[in-house]
């Protein structure tokens, strides 16, 4: 397993850490205001608010924050650390763009829960940024409303968005503060305003203890859920083989699990053993 990584060497494009950097409204509201062609003059947070329960509770998601603006518009903005490899880009690229359709409807879901109309659900955009090369590279800022295919002029208004920030494509058109902070995305310092001021937030909260407390907590639980969905995964594909009538012998070589693991799962199943 692969250690956790030191509070120490914790960077703008860790998770964590990039979820602390943007609890700062200052620093969040600048981020957004230099990858959206429109100007954000205030933001609130919905954490508390705590509106979002139902939706940190599926599926194990974490949004690294969840915002919305002066003209009512809906953000979650998302760290995305996984880097793809190239002959696995296509599939990491479709499970990307479907985590953002997921987040999408979860939060359309959370506020009709609460009794608000189809026609009140607000304008929503899921932002990700990626340390890495998306789709043919040609851009570093890829914007995806819903788009016609027989005509792309034509944009359904259902006023949903799913951004992809990347820093590794291609600057043409972008200005000097947005690369700045692309570059920073990969390590690189500057004297920009916002480069600076996230390095110091990121300063600022590696000197709390109560804070690297939280991080080794928050990573230990993700691993725990990270054991459970591959056991979650494992007795499925157990289940499936029992209904086969696969022996048991070869369930045990092809799935690591003791004979009394399976037969316990048979028999809370109802299936048997052979």
């Amino acid at each position: 397993m692969t250690p956790i990584k030191p509070w120490k060497d914790l960077t703008f494009t860790d998770d964590y850490m990039f979820k602390k950097v943007m609890e700062a409204k200052s620093i969040c509201k600048s981020t957004l205001n230099r990858i959206l062609p429109w100007n954000i003059r205030r933001i609130t947070y919905f954490e508390k608010e705590k509106p979002l329960q139902a939706l940190y509770e599926s599926k194990g998601i974490r949004l690294d924050a969840y915002i919305h603006d002066d003209s009512e518009r809906i953000y979650d903005i998302e760290m995305q650390v996984r880097k793809m490899h190239e002959k696995e880009d296509v599939n990491e690229m479709m499970a990307l763009s479907k985590r953002g359709r997921y987040y999408l409807g979860e939060i359309d879901m959370e506020r009709l829960r609460k009794g608000a109309l189809y026609s009140d659900l607000h304008p929503t955009i899921v932002i990700f940024f990626c340390p890495f090369r998306l789709f043919d590279g040609n851009r570093s800022i890829y914007r995806f409303p819903r788009i016609c295919t027989d005509d792309s002029s034509l944009i359904l208004p259902d006023e949903t968005e799913l951004v992809f920030v990347t820093s590794k494509g291609n600057r043409k058109g972008l200005s000097k503060s947005t690369c700045a902070l692309l570059d920073y995305m990969d390590g690189k310092l500057s004297n920009d305003s916002l480069v600076q001021r996230i390095e110091n937030r990121i300063h600022s909260v590696k000197q709390k203890e109560q804070e690297e407390r939280e991080y080794m907590m928050f990573e230990m639980r993700l691993r725990e859920e990270r054991e459970e969905a591959k056991a979650e995964g494992k007795a499925e594909i157990i289940l499936n083989m029992l209904k086969e009538h696969v022996h048991i012998d070869a369930i045990q070589r092809f799935t690591g699990w003791t004979a009394d693991q399976i037969r316990a799962l048979a028999q809370k199943n109802g299936l048997a053993v052979e």
